[in-house]
């Protein structure tokens, strides 16, 4: 153990033996000291000790000094509990004793500091003022100023320890003077919440302890340096208990007030952002985020209320264009929905210095159409929330849409691209407002075609022609069905034209985003069509025709879609099967001839221009869909059939044919299906044949394998050769 350590133990088991003596002698001698004896006693005791520490302390013996100076401020406050409990002061109630031996504690430990910088008198200072602070607000009912006075009293303890060069004083009075201020806090609030009414907090006073709050908040800034981020952060706290304090009158009131109150101290503390500096913007934007809650909960709320409204009027397709819209019980008034965004874009472009950029002309160009048009949309969402009828607000949509897009198609900077995506967002939900009547759907629809026609011919930047590509197809295609919905045209018959039409995009621009756009516009379109019809599978045959023709086509114009070849001739066989099982056809070649017949066409077309060519590639596939499927159906029914015989004679000339052209896909396939025919034609057979007869046959094969073995392979050798000279 260090000597240090042992001095502070002996030291401080001496200063507590000192006091608990003192503490005895009182409870002793007191029946028999006289008041004047003890009063010499005590005081010479405190007097004492008080000088003892003073003048170790002097000397350099700090832990002495520290122990004996606790000494004399316990019997300093022995003192005053035996004055008061002598009737010295009268009779005072318990708040006042506590707050007569925190004065006293308070009056010594200063008295201690002016002539040492001992720590003790640091701390019991503190504890002090803390006790008087407790004592002093158990005695009033004004508690709220009495803990204001304590917090300046802090600050004030605070400010004596920084002139006086002491380190622990400052911060334990720092610490007091946040934990009063924080019940200070807690009090005024309770106040004010109770008494939340303008007349209340201001002219009866209620509100007045926040103010104060507020204000207490202001106390670090003369004390910290000009530069220190101790002063923004006090102002900004400052800021917001203030506004706190000025919005709770209404919080009561409602909706609307609550909006308004909160709108207004927005746009002052947006203005005092402004005017403060970028240095000094930190402290408004505080209380503005804090404003900008309600104000955005409210806007929120009128906004969805005001799109509800407008979708709610009836299912797709089934109002008039004059219908009207609901009538809306709100908790807020629709008037708000324009004033709290144009507060909400003044608080965000302060608070992004966007609102410096607007002096400009480059910035105006690029912020005022899209302020332009958010404000537009809150007007529109203020006439939904409104019995109107149903075109005002379509109309009024659509029109911001074409504004957007128009201005967007002339301008050269990259925010144009934004604008136009902006642009067919909102014609988007112009369409989905307009969606209960299909007029106003496809005056809706059309400008969302037009504007998104307009960016994709004239768009400077690739990726807003790309979007507009997109969109283009899929945009044409309800076009053409909300149209036919107007003219009455039978929902099974408005597949057909969209397919035609969103095909011919594809096949005109041959890009991945249209063509995808059509793919989906046209399933979409087939998949609503074809239930409808009065004969499904004839449309759906329908569909898959036009489908196929236009892919084909594609494949045949483009040189970079020939792959899609593939795809169409799927699609036109897809079709052919569908009409084949709507007349009952259920014979596999009515399926799998007509396209093996086109892919052997395709094969022989490439044998012919590419001599190197082989035909197991070229002529392989369609020569196993010609015959693998008859096949498969002779194995599985009557071996003894018009079909096994065709089949039959069909791989008989696939062999021939391959033997003298020497191609080796129709060989191996018309003897593979020709021999496995061969087998299931056995087959009935062979479980009626004697067993003399195949174990008589097994040895004739043995014995001629064996004796023409060396014949065997040379014909072999002479058939291989033979092979390898086939194409």
């Amino acid at each position: 153990m260090r000597g240090a350590s042992v001095a502070s133990i002996l030291l401080g088991l001496g200063a507590l033996c000192l006091l608990v003596a003192a503490v005895i002698f009182l409870a002793v001698a007191w029946s028999w000291l006289g008041v004047g004896g003890r009063t010499v006693v005590l005081v010479a005791l405190t007097i004492t000790a008080a000088t003892l520490g003073t003048w170790l302390s002097r000397r350099g013996l700090r832990l002495a000094a520290e122990s004996l100076t606790l000494v004399s401020l316990g019997l300093l406050a022995l003192d005053a509990l035996g004055a008061e409990n002598a009737g010295w002061l009268g009779q005072l109630s318990t708040a006042g004793t506590v707050s007569l031996v925190g004065a006293t504690l308070l009056a010594g430990a200063l008295a201690l500091l002016l002539v040492s910088r001992l720590v003790t008198p640091q701390v019991v200072s503190v504890i002090g003022l803390w006790t008087l602070v407790a004592g002093v607000s158990g005695q009033t009912a004004h508690d709220q100023v009495v803990l204001v006075l304590g917090v300046l009293a802090f600050a004030c303890l605070a400010e004596v320890g920084r002139l006086r060069g002491v380190t622990a004083l400052p911060w334990l009075a720092l610490v007091g003077a946040g934990t009063w201020w924080a019940a200070l806090l807690l009090v005024a609030l309770s106040d004010a919440a109770d008494h939340a009414t303008v007349r209340a907090m201001w002219a009866q006073g209620h509100g007045v302890g926040l103010l104060a709050a507020s204000a207490l908040l202001l106390l670090p800034i003369p004390f910290s340096a000009a530069r220190s981020r101790v002063r923004r952060a006090c102002a900004a706290a400052a800021a917001t208990l203030a506004t706190v304090a000025l919005a709770l009158p209404g919080m009561d009131d409602g909706a609307t007030t609550v909006a308004w109150v909160s709108l207004v101290l927005l746009l002052l503390w947006s203005g005092a952002a402004l005017v403060l500096g970028e240095r000094w913007k930190a402290v408004a934007l505080a209380p503005m985020a804090l404003s900008a809650v309600p104000v955005t909960v409210i806007a929120a709320y009128l906004l969805v209320e005001a799109a509800a409204n407008t979708l709610a009027v009836g299912d797709p397709f089934t109002r008039t264009a004059g219908v009207r819209l609901p009538s809306l019980s709100l908790d807020a008034e629709p008037a708000l929905s324009v004033p709290c965004v144009v507060g909400l874009l003044v608080a965000a472009a302060v608070a992004t210095s966007v609102a410096t950029s607007v002096t400009t002309s480059a910035g105006r160009r690029v912020v005022v159409p899209g302020a332009a048009s958010v404000v537009a949309l809150a007007a529109i969402a203020t006439l939904a929330l409104h019995t109107v009828p149903l075109w005002t607000v379509t109309a009024a949509t659509s029109l911001v849409a074409a504004a957007l897009v128009a201005d967007a198609v002339r301008r050269t900077d990259r925010a144009g691209s934004v604008e136009a995506a902006g642009g067919g967002l909102v014609a988007i939900l112009a369409i989905a407002f307009a969606l209960p009547s299909a007029l106003l759907c496809t005056v809706a629809t059309a400008v969302l075609v037009l504007a998104a026609a307009a960016v994709a011919v004239t768009g400077r930047f690739l990726d807003a022609r790309v979007a507009a590509w997109t969109v283009l197809p899929a945009a044409t295609a309800g076009l053409i069905w909300s149209g036919a919905e107007v003219a009455a045209v039978d929902t099974a018959y408005r597949a057909a034209p969209i397919l035609i039409v969103v095909g011919l995009m594809a096949i005109l621009r041959p890009r991945i985003e249209v063509e995808v756009s059509a793919a989906v516009a046209s399933l979409v379109a087939s998949a609503a069509a074809v239930p409808a019809a009065t004969d499904p599978t004839w449309s759906l045959s329908l569909h898959l025709t036009l489908a196929g023709a236009l892919v084909t086509a594609s494949a045949l114009v483009t040189p970079s879609r020939r792959s899609l070849g593939w795809l169409g001739g799927a699609l036109l066989a897809a079709a052919t099967w569908v009409r084949l099982a709507e007349i009952g056809v259920h014979a596999p070649e009515a399926y799998t001839l007509p396209s093996a017949v086109a892919l052997l066409l395709v094969g022989l077309h490439r044998l012919r221009h590419d001599p190197d060519a082989a035909t197991m590639t070229a002529l392989a596939p369609g020569l196993v869909l010609a015959t693998v499927p008859s096949l498969l159906w002779v194995v599985a029914g009557d071996a003894v059939s018009l079909r096994a015989a065709l089949l039959g004679l069909g791989c008989l000339a696939l062999v021939l044919v391959g033997a003298r052209l020497r191609w080796n896909a129709p060989l191996l396939v018309g003897s593979s299906v020709g021999a496995l025919l061969v087998l299931r034609e056995l087959a009935p057979y062979a479980g009626h044949t004697p067993q003399w007869v195949l174990i008589g046959f097994a040895g004739t094969v043995l014995t001629l394998v064996g004796i023409t073995w060396e014949n065997r392979m040379l014909e072999l050798r002479h058939a291989a050769a033979y092979l390898g000279r086939l194409r």
